[in-house]
């Protein structure tokens, strides 16, 4: 369903975000692990020897809406303000979350203050590691630097006020991303990022933040999102909801994680592989 970010906006949102869930067996759960692991494994075997495919929702999506645009190869990573936007407003957030500053502005400052401090310590040898991002950040100009600051602001001024923060259980800002490697160094890796996780009664609530505006329902691509939590297991409480949030266009999606949608989840993620499985095929034999 979709919500308008209107005011009282984050009481809505938050209110739909935390509403129960239905039961999901646990059994069901390892049978949908159990089943995909044994797809997925199918579909490693067509790999071209030593190339491994990483499937996260950027490329679940293409695969998705234009499988033509499936190319394995892909451009060097470099660094810029609209990339690390979403790392620095994270830690920003959770700053804000943990009372340790007034709001989304000065917690950004404090975070890139530190990152520049942690980089130029590390320079020195008195730290073993920065952010990612602290040294390409420090070596900017002032003009550079408040470009970040400004992405990074924004980011976190969307998500910090799109929820009602006093209504979540032991809720957690950015953190480790969902990684799961098919068992045996088969060649395909399960990727998912969420932005925000809190608990959900026995279970857990999910929220990642969108670019642009969601394209239909967006369900395949939250239900991605609880597929990889589920894969990734780790320890973590079953995904019993997960929101979409397009600040660009102040649209929210909600998906509630039932049996069904894991099995529909698994079904359109072994499609995307396949895609992709093609898509190196091809490339190996131009």
């Amino acid at each position: 369903m979709g919500v308008a970010l209107m005011l009282p906006r984050a009481v809505a949102v938050t209110e739909e975000l935390l509403s129960p869930v239905p039961d999901l067996d646990d059994d069901a759960v390892r049978r949908c692990r159990e089943g995909l692991v044994a797809e997925l494994g199918k579909l490693a075997e067509e790999l071209p020897a030593g190339r491994r495919l990483i499937l996260d929702l950027h490329r679940f999506e293409l695969a998705r809406r234009h499988p033509d645009r499936c190319v394995p190869e892909d451009e060097p990573f470099a660094i810029s303000a609209a990339r690390c936007r979403r790392a620095v407003g994270a830690a920003a957030v959770e700053r804000c979350v943990r009372r340790r500053a007034p709001g989304p502005s000065h917690a950004v400052a404090d975070v890139l203050a530190a990152g520049a401090e942690d980089a130029a310590l590390v320079q020195v040898g008195r730290v073993q590691r920065a952010p990612w991002w602290a040294s390409w950040y420090a070596g900017l100009g002032a003009g550079g630097q408040a470009v970040v600051a400004a992405e990074a602001t924004t980011w976190a001024t969307q998500l910090w006020t799109a929820l009602d923060w006093g209504r979540l259980e032991q809720p957690v800002v950015g953190g480790h991303d969902d990684w799961f490697d098919l068992p045996g160094g088969r060649g395909i890796t399960v990727r998912g990022r969420v932005d925000v996780r809190c608990r959900l009664g026995a279970r857990s609530a999910l929220v990642v933040v969108r670019p642009g505006m969601p394209e239909g329902d967006a369900r395949a691509d939250l239900g991605f999102v609880a597929l990889a939590s589920v894969l990734a297991g780790r320890g973590r409480t079953t995904p019993g909801r997960v929101m979409g949030l397009w600040p660009a266009c102040g649209q929210v999606r909600y998906v509630a994680v039932e049996e069904s949608t894991l099995a529909t989840a698994a079904a359109d993620l072994l499609t995307a592989c396949a895609t992709w499985v093609d898509a190196f095929i091809e490339r190996q034999g131009a």
